[in-house]
């Protein structure tokens, strides 16, 4: 029983067991019938010191996840744990399931658009409220297929979010190879992303210092967000329509962004 009594309580083995759906008795009858080699039922509830009923319970569990088999002993039902490799397998299973699954997802998502009639002169509208609105925006946003165009008071904005967030947002941006064009007007934050553009993978301009604003833009795909933040309240304002974006991308932004400046070094 030295393995038994030495992993029982270990808060990183039954944690490890969680991820795998089980709890802590049936980790334990796992662990417990691994070391012995195999047990019946009620050789395995005096071990671990529950009733025989909750145990077989769990056993049962445990063989449908695929840690335990059962095989017969001179007539008796023994119980027996898979080796330790059952982890691996069961993630490797895992794994073939979840790419199934993106496989069917992908499939369900062609036959699924074949079925959204949109208006060309009606476009999409949703709004979203609060910080986790505007999170939410900025994650959808990831979903840009070429470029994602930003005309943002972004000192604002980033001391409401919170600079490591907007920067980890720019981290996993650019490693999902989406270039992005930013019009800032002039703050400490602007240089300390400037600074990091080729890792970012953008390309950032200064408006005047005089120019001050609480709202801003993110456009992509068909796609403008417009974003406010009034009396302490975030708003954003999403419209769905490619002529909407094109306008915005095509001769608003391009306008601005020729005028705007290039950051120094």
């Amino acid at each position: 029983m030295r393995i038994f009594n030495k992993f029982r309580g270990t808060k990183g083995f039954i944690s490890t067991w969680e991820r795998f759906g089980c709890n802590k008795l049936e980790a334990t009858v796992y662990l417990n019938l691994l070391e012995s080699g195999g047990a019946t039922v009620q050789e395995v509830a005096k071990q671990v010191r529950k009733n025989r009923v909750t145990v077989h319970s769990a056993i049962e569990r445990l063989i449908e996840k695929g840690f335990l088999f059962e095989t017969r002993k001179n007539k008796r039902r023994t119980i027996v744990a898979e080796s330790p490799d059952v982890l691996r397998r069961l993630i490797q299973k895992s794994e073939n399931e979840l790419k199934l699954l993106k496989s069917q997802v992908g499939q369900a998502e062609e036959l699924l658009a074949q079925f959204v009639q949109r208006s060309e002169s009606r476009p999409t509208v949703k709004f979203y409220e609060g910080v986790e609105g505007f999170k939410r925006m900025l994650e959808e946003s990831l979903t840009a297929r070429r470029e994602v165009l930003v005309f943002i008071y972004v000192d604002t904005f980033s001391q409401v979010l919170g600079p490591d967030y907007l920067e980890d947002y720019f981290a996993r941006r650019a490693k999902l190879g989406i270039h992005t064009r930013l019009i800032f007007p002039p703050c400490p934050f602007v240089h300390k992303v400037a600074k990091k553009s080729q890792e970012y993978n953008i390309e950032a301009r200064l408006l005047p210092p005089e120019l001050v604003w609480q709202s801003g833009v993110f456009s992509w795909n068909d796609v403008m967000a417009i974003m406010s933040l009034t009396s302490g309240k975030f708003t954003c304002t999403i419209i769905q329509n490619e002529d909407i974006a094109s306008f915005y991308q095509n001769i608003i932004f391009e306008l601005c962004w020729g005028r705007a400046e290039r950051i120094s070094s």
